[in-house]
Order: C-alpha cells, then sequence, then structure tokens
C-alpha cells in the first residue's frame, strides 16, 4: 500500500476495501496455529484496535462534513427526483450513532487493554518455537519489535510514536481532547 498516490474517490473506496481485509487477516493470525503467544500481543493489538475505534469516530466526522457540503452546494440529486436532503438526513443521524458507538467500542478496547497491563505469560518463548513460526507470524513480530507498542504509548497516536520514536511521553496538557460526535445540523 503505497500512501503516496494521488488521493481520488477510487482509492479511498480501495483503502476502505482494504480495512475489512485487514481485520480478517488479523482474525485469521489470532486463531488459526500458532496464534497468540505472549499477553503483551494481545495488549498491543487492542491498542491499535483502541486506536482505530477513534479514527473511525474522524471517518464519520468526515463523511458527514462531505455529504453536508455537497447538499449546501446543490452537487446531490435523488434518484427518482425526490430532495436529497431526507436521504442525507437519516445518513447524517446513522452518521451520529456510529461516532457515538465507535466511541464505546474504543473506550472498550482501551479498558480491556487496561485491564491486561498487569498480566504476563507463565512461558518463555523457547528457541524452537521460533523456528516453527509461519512467515506471516514472523513478520508481525518482526514489526510489533520494530514499532513502539501501542500499549505504552497510548493515548498518542500511532503516527505520533511511528514519526517520532524517541519523544518523551505528552504532559497532561498535551494530550488530546476526546473526539465528541458531531452535533445535530438541519431539522427536517
Amino acid at each position: 500500500m503505497v500512501d503516496h498516490e494521488t488521493p481520488s474517490d477510487e482509492r479511498t473506496e480501495l483503502l476502505a476495501g482494504e480495512m475489512h481485509e485487514r481485520a480478517r487477516a488479523l482474525i485469521r493470525l489470532i486463531q488459526d496455529p500458532p496464534g497468540l503467544t505472549r499477553p503483551e500481543a494481545a495488549r498491543t493489538i487492542l491498542g491499535n484496535l483502541a486506536q482505530t475505534a477513534y479514527r473511525f469516530v474522524k471517518l464519520a466526522e468526515h463523511l458527514d462534513v462531505f455529504l453536508d457540503g455537497a447538499v449546501d452546494a446543490g452537487r446531490l440529486q435523488h434518484e427518482r427526483g425526490d430532495d436529497p436532503l431526507p436521504s442525507v438526513l437519516k445518513a447524517h443521524d446513522a452518521l451520529i450513532r456510529a461516532t457515538e458507538q465507535s466511541m464505546d467500542l474504543a473506550e472498550s478496547f482501551r479498558r480491556a487493554q487496561g485491564a491486561l497491563a498487569v498480566i504476563q505469560s507463565t512461558e518463555a518463548t523457547s528457541p524452537d518455537h521460533a523456528e516453527t513460526e509461519t512467515p506471516l507470524v514472523e513478520q508481525a513480530r518482526t514489526a510489533a519489535t520494530d514499532v513502539q507498542s501501542a500499549a505504552r504509548d497510548f493515548p498518542r497516536g500511532i503516527g505520533d510514536v511511528l514519526s517520532d520514536p524517541g519523544a518523551a511521553p505528552p504532559t497532561a496538557g498535551g494530550l488530546r481532547r476526546a473526539p465528541q460526535p458531531p452535533p445535530p445540523r438541519r431539522e427536517m
């Protein structure tokens, strides 16, 4: 996946389609042998899932802003010639619910991650186990060691961690404000 391409609707649709494929691959890696072997991996996954759910909040907000702007600019039409506003308002309401649910989901993942903060494996990883790993698991483990754990740096954004791994943790004044659902904009 190359992030330097020119944005387009087709590229955006492709990225949205890749999200569910990545989730499917993650499920396979977790459930198929050898699966997860360390609780630290579960914490990292939970932290990344929390970050992803928070990103869904932003996605819903941006989609809502796009629709609102398109309605205001008169760029939308209903396929039957009806006023598009009622359909857009239904989408707006659904996006508000999605935003609230995504925030709840993110918080649930974050709480699960926090609950595992005190959990450690009773088994040390043996050298024999490392030789039997599949290439995908080896790649995932290598990537996990190359990138600082989301569990350690949460609530900093993954992009913040990746762009400056040696930076000091944020101070209380530097923490991000929790995302808020967009307010209702129009009345029917």
